[in-house]
């Protein structure tokens, strides 16, 4: 009765250091990455368009915005940006407000600016130039027989962005584009071949002439022109082979695709051939294409393992062929390892964060991580005790965090000479798990006594605290047999008074309760005895024992009663023989 009164007194300390009142926690900036943010490729508008960027980030408190434009603060009257919603509005783009966009949201915790960083969006005008077209005196005029190869000029191309995709048209009456075939194709500077020319391909002093087609404005221009005659010869005459356009060297980013293209002149027209870089055929399928009846060999989703040297051949007239290489070289912007990644530490541990990016295969190793904290060069007098790098500076160690002064963002980059890769990370710092109430962590107990198994904790008011059991190495998601608990109060014992002798053994053991939020876990371990005699470890080892006893106990018996049978044996058989003395043994 007594204990169960000590029991009663406990629960109401410990309700009261359960119910605790819950406040809202201060929690550092982190930008949402929206469709925009995850395009690393630049975004093109046409003149006077409207452009909206929209940056949103979540924390405590609610994040401010501001916006910067190639590194600089944003102060420009043709800018609009709202720091309480994060949009940025450019009413009517021009050149003037291009350039490489990052938002940054910051709150306050702890008197300190917080601020995360996206990654660049970079806002470009589309445009495309017009043709230096000479004047009709100065046209240029191709002769050529009939069957010869022939090798139009895209001369003086216009500037295009983005990058302008390369046609031919006809200037006679009936006009159109050039159609691209077997016998004729644009090669990758814009130039028109001819496998070999017919007579139909003279325009009658009509000129071909070069366009740049522009397919975000929806604009071709034209210029570029060339008179093509041709001098009719019957029967047109067969020629080999002969390689007019091959496309080397190549380079292609990782993940892009790239075109390959070998180009070949002959009558009849030469059929194109590839093997890849290790001297196999190339058959359509995967991530290989055929396009312009298999003079561009198109490898999609380009892989490091891609890079070697590829081969075109074409076979034609007599059989005879031409082989031609073309060296890939398959680079990339830094890949990512490990980027940053935010995290939520409960206080006195270490935080570590990695920053690491290597080159493509074959390329120059990659010049360390550049670090940033709140958008900002990091004070180098952190690192006389609380910071320190890793690894060639590819990790970066906070040092036994602490709350409020610990919460923090860190930025990385790490370039080469095709792009850089950019990360932003935060950390959060949480009051950690505290046990506010613990029984003896042995506890020797005999029949009718209560075991206290009462756990309390408690965390940072934001944390909802979850609890587990395990009871001899078997996990109870309620509680162990035989225990009750208030989860009110969190007073849990065992009343051990109306247990039979058999479930009173049972309790016998180790229990431990596990005291858990998603960020930290601790584990409470109590051992319970029970004294009785024969009884001072688990069940399973005492029932043991006691067997042992009772067999050696057997055993004694048994030699007791063989010894008791022997004497009376003996003595049964002295019964019938009769002793002579010494008198009547001399009489003999």
């Amino acid at each position: 009765m007594r204990e169960k009164m000590k029991l009663f007194r406990q629960s109401l300390i410990i309700f009261t250091l359960v119910f605790v009142s819950a406040q809202s926690r201060d929690s550092p900036p982190k930008i949402d990455l929206n469709e925009f943010f995850k395009n690393p490729s630049p975004q093109y508008f046409e003149s006077n368009d409207e452009v909206i960027l929209a940056c949103t980030a979540e924390g405590h408190p609610t994040p401010t915005y501001e916006w910067f434009r190639d590194g600089q603060k944003i102060s420009s009257n043709y800018i609009d940006q709202d720091p309480i919603s994060g949009d940025l509005r450019i009413a009517s783009l021009t050149k003037r407000e291009t350039g490489a966009f990052r938002c940054h949201a910051s709150n306050d915790i702890g008197g300190k600016k917080i601020v995360s960083l996206s990654p660049i969006m970079e806002v470009k005008l589309a445009f495309i130039d017009g043709f230096d077209s000479p004047p009709d005196s100065l046209v240029p005029r191709i002769t050529a027989d009939e069957g010869q190869a022939v090798k139009l000029t895209c001369d003086n191309a216009p500037d295009s962005a983005p990058d302008g995709q390369f046609k031919w048209y006809k200037q006679d009456e009936n006009g159109g584009e050039v159609v691209q075939d077997e016998r004729i194709a644009i090669d990758q500077e814009g130039s028109l071949h001819f496998a070999y020319v017919t007579k139909n391909d003279d325009l009658n002093n009509q000129e071909y002439k070069c366009a740049i087609s522009n397919r975000r404005l929806d604009t071709i221009k034209l210029g570029s022109p060339k008179i093509l005659e041709v001098q009719r010869t019957r029967p047109i005459p067969n020629s080999e082979p002969v390689a007019v356009y091959v496309g080397t060297p190549a380079q292609g980013i990782v993940a892009g695709s790239v075109d390959l293209e070998c180009i070949f002149s002959g009558n009849p027209v030469p059929e194109v051939t590839w093997t890849d870089n290790e001297q196999k055929p190339v058959f359509t399928g995967g991530r290989y294409e055929f396009v312009n009846d298999r003079k561009i060999l198109r490898i999609n989703k380009l892989e490091e393992r891609d890079e070697g040297t590829y081969t075109c051949r074409g076979t034609g007239f007599a059989e005879k062929f031409e082989e031609k290489q073309i060296a890939l070289d398959v680079t990339s912007k830094p890949i990512w390892v490990q980027g940053l990644k935010s995290q939520t530490l409960p206080a006195n541990r270490d935080a570590v964060f990695t920053c690491n990016a290597r080159s493509a295969k074959g390329e120059p190793d990659l010049a360390a991580p550049i670090w940033l904290e709140n958008g900002a060069n990091i004070p180098g007098d952190k690192f006389v005790s609380k910071y320190e790098y890793a690894d060639d500076q590819k990790t970066l160690i906070v040092k036994n965090v602490q709350k409020p002064n610990d919460v923090t963002c860190f930025q990385c980059i790490v370039k080469n000479d095709i792009g850089e890769v950019f990360d932003d990370g935060c950390l959060d710092v949480i009051d950690p798990i505290l046990i506010t109430y613990r029984p003896p962590a042995v506890q020797e107990i005999i029949k009718d006594q209560t075991v206290n198994l009462t756990i309390t904790a408690t965390t940072d008011p934001s944390m909802t605290l979850q609890y587990k059991w395990y009871f001899n190495n078997v996990t109870y998601l309620d509680v162990p047999p035989f225990v009750t608990y208030d989860p009110v109060t969190m007073v849990t014992f065992i009343d051990t008074t109306d247990l039979s002798d058999e479930d009173y053994r049972k309790i016998n053991g180790t229990y431990i309760r596990e005291v858990f939020h998603k960020f930290e876990r601790v584990n409470i371990t109590m051992e319970v005895l029970l004294k009785e005699v024969g009884i001072a470890g688990p069940v399973a080892a005492a029932g043991t024992d006691l067997w042992w006893i009772a067999l050696v106990i057997g055993i004694l018996l048994l030699v007791c009663v063989i010894a008791i049978i022997c004497i009376v044996c003996r003595r049964k058989a002295q019964e019938g023989v009769y002793p002579l003395d010494k008198k009547e043994r001399a009489n003999d």
